[in-house]
């Protein structure tokens, strides 16, 4: 199998010739203290990393209007602040929806500008029919989150719910039409990013997912697999409460699995393995950025060990390789399951 074959199997709960290795997002600052002068490209080869992705913000400093240089701060194409900071994606800092009435004015982006693909066309052309190209997108939750501030947003689904609607609707029509985009030019996963929880529960009631959130992740699901795409629903947090609704959309897999969050990957694996796949689980936090080599090593052991039997997992870290993850156990990480896989092929 090539990696793209891998992938497809795993996504497909069968048992590939290897457990794949999937991540969205490794840090720039971890390439190049590992493979000095390298793009990312060459890291990903370098790696035998299993699917490619885009793996930089299509926000950068040399890219953007700032409004506020010192805190790097300056608006997307929705019209919401954010700030620059050391890892991919900018943090919002202020929507622009402060009244219903600001929705009068909002002007929504274009779907069909030249800049939604950004540079996939490239990844397309060294990587389609061999390793899984793979895509971030936005579902139901984030964008429209983002426009009233969440908590404000989380509070109109109780006090405004028309509003919450609205905002939803528009979004999803610009967001359902960028993944048909994406899928059309190469994409081979649609990985759809929104997150729906913190560490302790879900950031909303499991009846108001179910009213908001759910049919609009439905609908982006369906929209990725009609154009031909595989879909991995990704969000951190424990989402125990909603996790039956969220694989009911019909999702290919789930990730990541964050273990700080709770989310017991033996459990999942055992209710629901035989409904969707697995991809993630090893700890960004701590266990990547701090915990010593060996136990590395061994929660990636036990996370194999428990998950990849009978097929349908791929490993991951929870949530990305950011700046804080210490080289040596991040390979300690890729070593591990270098060797799983070579024992498995005895």
């Amino acid at each position: 199998m090539n990696s793209l074959e891998r992938v497809r199997a795993a996504l497909e709960r069968r048992v590939p010739d290897r457990v794949p290795y999937f991540e969205s997002v490794i840090d720039e600052k971890l390439m190049q203290a590992l493979l000095p002068g390298c793009d990312y490209y060459q890291f990903n080869d370098w790696i035998g990393q299993d699917n490619v992705s885009q793996n930089r913000s299509s926000w950068r400093r040399d890219n953007v209007q700032l409004i506020d240089e010192r805190r790097g701060l300056f608006r997307d194409k929705w019209g919401v602040i954010r700030a620059l900071g050391p890892e991919a994606v900018p943090a919002p800092v202020e929507g622009p929806i402060k009244r219903p009435e600001d929705l009068k004015t909002l002007n929504p982006p274009d779907p069909e500008d030249p800049d939604v693909l950004g540079h996939l066309p490239e990844l397309v052309a060294r990587y389609k029919g061999q390793k899984a190209i793979s895509v971030i997108c936005r579902d139901a939750f984030f964008e429209a989150a983002f426009l009233r501030g969440t908590a404000q947003f989380l509070m109109d689904m109780v006090d405004n719910p028309r509003l919450a609607h609205e905002l939803i609707e528009i979004t999803l029509s610009y967001n359902i039409r960028v993944i048909e985009r994406l899928v059309q030019a190469g994409a081979d996963v649609v990985i759809l990013g929104d997150d729906y929880a913190d560490k302790h529960s879900t950031l909303m009631s499991p009846a108001h997912f179910k009213e908001f959130v759910l049919p609009g992740l439905k609908r982006c699901v369906d929209a990725a697999h009609r154009a031909g795409a595989y879909v991995i629903k990704h969000t951190d947090g424990n989402i125990m409460g909603i996790i039956d609704m969220i694989i009911d959309t019909g999702i290919d897999a789930l990730n990541p699995l964050e273990p700080q969050a709770g989310m017991d990957i033996a459990l999942v694996k055992q209710r629901y393995g035989d409904r969707v796949a697995l991809v993630g689980n090893i700890d960004c936090g701590y266990l990547l950025s701090q915990a010593p080599v060996e136990e590395v090593r061994r929660v990636t052991r036990w996370t194999l060990e428990v998950a990849s039997p009978g097929g349908g997992y791929m490993l991951s870290s929870s949530n990305s390789i950011h700046s804080s993850v210490r080289p040596e156990n991040f390979m300690a990480m890729i070593e591990t399951l270098r060797e799983w896989n070579d024992a498995s092929a005895r």
